[in-house]
């Protein structure tokens, strides 16, 4: 019996490391609030330091129903909460301050705060596996917490030789993981793409909440109240609550955009943006691809379960995609070399590559895009200089009139 109990005793050891709990109720809660803010680089560390403020005067903090765990990682030079300069990990609670003392001194291997590439899978990975062993709840969140590049991956690390994390390494990570997301907020510029929701599709994620545009501050201490106010909230809810209060703290902002997507319904949107570029490439009359797009804009209002935008934005679907202007009448040196399958899968697994290559060398490829395509690209607005709004794209097709 006693041999049987050592052995029960390592596997538990094994399984969830030797860690020190700040929280000694390993009873599921309702929500497990991940939050991953990569603070190594001077504007990011001022944007979370500013956000570790407002929640501490707010004084909120997990509860007994919802558990949020918080990985930041830091910039030197600057003094705020002890001025450290690596990465720590908090068990947050109510009107705590994310100092050394604060942090959680054993991350199961018998250390705890060290500096870390925040922009490597393998960093992100072992956070996430670590608080959903450590913090087990019946829902997950993640905010992952950075600059953002859109299709071409976010989270830089100053400190680690200025490395960037693609899409497809977060993918990674989330996968390796194996934790189930009700919802990822990807608190990043212009991370909202087909391209960024095709790459997420193997993983188990319900709602994916971003920005289309170039983002601003995210409302972190009203997102903690939500969720530990109303602990049975849904991710949907929980994901059109960000919105809303996204647009709240920023309402003099005419530029801003943010939206909540239902991950499983883009397989739609794909499928019709498939047929639509391929109904173009066989060259065909106009009249016949307008109610191709169609199809795209319903599949977005499908797919999009809600979305704020300024005024400027204001036809913005909630979905956008990359279409960037030629550079000196020539294709864009970007789109050939980068816009590919070992950088973003959508590239090879949709037909939009393919359309915008003959968009692109239309000398090459007469009379094969309609010219209407080529007058309605003109009146575009792009995010970022070089994404437009699929859904607004779609309109401007079905709605055409002749000039």
């Amino acid at each position: 019996m006693k041999k049987i109990i050592i052995i029960g005793l390592l596997l538990s050891l094994t399984l969830f490391g030797c860690c020190k709990l700040t929280d000694p109720d390993k009873n599921n809660k309702t929500w497990t609030f991940m939050w991953y803010l990569d603070g190594d680089e001077v504007s990011m560390q001022q944007d979370f330091i500013a956000a570790f403020y407002n929640i501490i005067a707010a004084e909120v903090g997990s509860n007994d129903e919802v558990n949020i765990i918080i990985q930041f990682d830091r910039y030197p030079h600057m003094d705020d909460f002890g001025g450290w300069e690596i990465a720590h990990r908090f068990y947050y609670t109510s009107g705590m301050e994310p100092i050394h003392a604060n942090a959680i001194a054993d991350w199961g291997d018998g250390q705890g705060g060290r500096e870390v590439n925040m922009a490597d899978p393998e960093t992100l990975q072992s956070f996430i596996t670590w608080s959903a062993a450590n913090y087990p709840a019946d829902h997950y969140a993640l905010m992952l917490a950075d600059h953002g590049y859109g299709w071409q991956g976010m989270m830089i690390d100053e400190t680690s030789d200025g490395d960037f994390m693609t899409v497809k390494g977060v993918v990674s990570a989330l996968q390796g993981s194996g934790v189930h997301f009700d919802l990822l907020a990807l608190n990043a510029c212009v991370m909202q793409m087909i391209e960024v929701m095709h790459e997420l599709r193997n993983v188990s994620i319900d709602i994916v909440v971003g920005s289309e545009n170039v983002g601003t501050t995210w409302p972190l201490t009203e997102i903690l109240q939500t969720i530990t106010d109303d602990p049975p909230i849904t991710a949907a809810n929980l994901g059109k609550e960000i919105c809303d209060f996204y647009y709240d703290i920023h309402a003099a902002d005419t530029t801003i955009t943010l939206s909540t997507i239902k991950l499983d319904k883009i397989p739609a949107v794909e499928d019709a943006l498939a047929d639509f570029c391929n109904t173009i490439l066989d060259s065909v009359a106009f009249e016949v691809i307008q109610p191709k797009a169609q199809v795209i804009m319903d599949a977005i209002e499908d797919a999009v379960l809600y979305k704020v935008s300024g005024e400027v934005w204001e036809d913005a679907g909630g979905l956008s995609i990359y279409w960037p202007p030629t550079e000196q009448a020539y294709m864009p040196s970007m789109f050939f070399y980068c816009y590919i399958d070992e950088i973003i899968s959508f590239a090879a697994d949709n037909p939009w590559r393919l359309f915008l290559y003959v968009y692109y060398n239309f000398s090459v490829y007469p009379n094969i895009i309609p010219a209407e395509i080529y007058h309605i690209y003109q009146d575009l607005s792009f995010f970022d200089d070089d994404k437009i709004d699929l859904y607004d794209f779609c309109k401007r097709i079905v709605e055409y009139e002749e000039p």
